[in-house]
């Protein structure tokens, strides 16, 4: 028993450890950008476990393009949260400026594809913000349907588009949509945490 008590407390140990280092590769300083006056953001993640597959991140790529990603790793526990890690990591290395959201989100899916041996896959929705004029270029890759609060009007779901999990076909195929942002206008992303919560 006092065998088995200690094992425990070590698994517990390194679980608790393992869910510090998953949460210390989210950005987590709200607003992000003070150069980007016009740009509000914030992003929550609380885990049904120690550590789980649910992933955001934001960053700019130059004075004008601001990247957004949601995303939710098939599975729970320790494999997911590995996954997820490396699917945050491919996607902040292949966004760069001027490659359209529905490419990098192909480039994302061919990497992932590579040696999945488990059949893990990731949903995930990418888009590109352009401060100056509100307009976001996005891609879907099976991810819960976006939310539009327009300033004076009704929550509304961001029409669907086309794509399919990350992860598991190579071939798959991406494609971009758009939608313009004016002042006062909130988009909320979020994943099947919230809508399965009991």
């Amino acid at each position: 028993l006092t065998e088995a008590t200690a094992a425990k407390e070590r698994i517990e140990s390194e679980l608790n450890i393992a869910r510090e280092i998953q949460l210390s590769i989210l950005p987590k300083i709200f607003p992000p950008f003070i150069d980007m006056p016009g740009l509000d953001l914030f992003a929550v993640l609380k885990s049904a476990r120690e550590v789980g597959g649910d992933l955001y991140d934001f960053f700019a790529i130059d004075e004008e393009h601001f990247c957004f990603l949601i995303g939710d790793v098939s599975g729970k526990g320790v494999p997911a949260s590995l996954f997820m890690a490396v699917t945050k990591t491919i996607f902040k290395a292949t966004a760069v400026k001027g490659v359209p959201p529905e490419v990098i989100m192909d480039k994302v899916n061919r990497e992932l594809t590579k040696g999945n041996e488990n059949a893990m896959f990731v949903t995930a929705f990418f888009g590109i913000l352009n401060v100056r004029t509100g307009v976001v270029e996005f891609a879907n890759g099976g991810h819960n349907l976006p939310v539009i609060i327009r300033k004076d009007g009704e929550p509304v779901y961001l029409e669907k588009t086309a794509g399919v999990v990350l992860g598991i076909r190579e071939e798959a195929k991406f494609v971009r949509g758009t939608l313009r942002l004016d002042p006062g206008d909130r988009l909320f992303l979020y994943t099947d945490g919230v809508t399965e919560s009991m």
